[in-house]
């Protein structure tokens, strides 16, 4: 009985050394470690509920920026928001210049937090040089948005 307990922890610690080996190797691995602080690139990360309240208090200080594509904007974004796609940033940034430059806060927004598309534009603003401090990411993008029953806009609506 001993003997098969031993082989059989024998057999589980080089299968789970080879696994984490793998694991390691592997492009498409997991992280093994928790990720840190989600701020890498200096700007903050705040909840549909925060951003309801700076809305609130701040007014027209706030700068809501859908980082999706035009189609998917015209299906449905923040009321208010303006479209700066990660894919043609360049030229939408240009557009929006003068709305960026008088806003106190940017909050940038995708299709949720496995989309990465608001963090990129969060930091092609930063890179622009808007101040870090007043660049964020709403965490729970337009899903977080529609979940909380807030309202939505359809069309390009983007004002110019």
């Amino acid at each position: 009985m001993k003997k098969y307990i031993l082989q059989s922890l024998i057999i589980l610690t080089v299968g789970a050394v080879l696994g984490v080996v793998y694991n390691f190797l592997s492009p498409a691995g997991l992280p093994l470690f928790a990720a840190q602080d989600k701020s890498v690139a200096g700007f903050k990360m705040m909840t549909t509920d925060e951003i309801k309240l700076y809305l609130q208090e701040k007014g027209n200080d706030i700068l809501i920026v859908d980082a999706r594509s035009p189609e998917e904007y015209s299906l449905g974004h923040i009321p208010g928001a303006i479209n700066i796609p990660d894919t043609a940033f360049e030229e939408h940034f240009n557009k929006h210049l003068n709305k960026i430059k008088k806003a106190q806060l940017i909050v940038v927004y995708c299709s949720g937090a496995s989309c990465g598309s608001s963090e990129e534009v969060a930091s092609q603003l930063i890179k622009k040089g808007i101040s870090p401090s007043k660049v964020a990411v709403d965490q729970d993008g337009l899903p977080g948005w529609i979940r909380s029953k807030n309202p939505i806009e359809f069309g390009t609506g983007d004002k110019k």
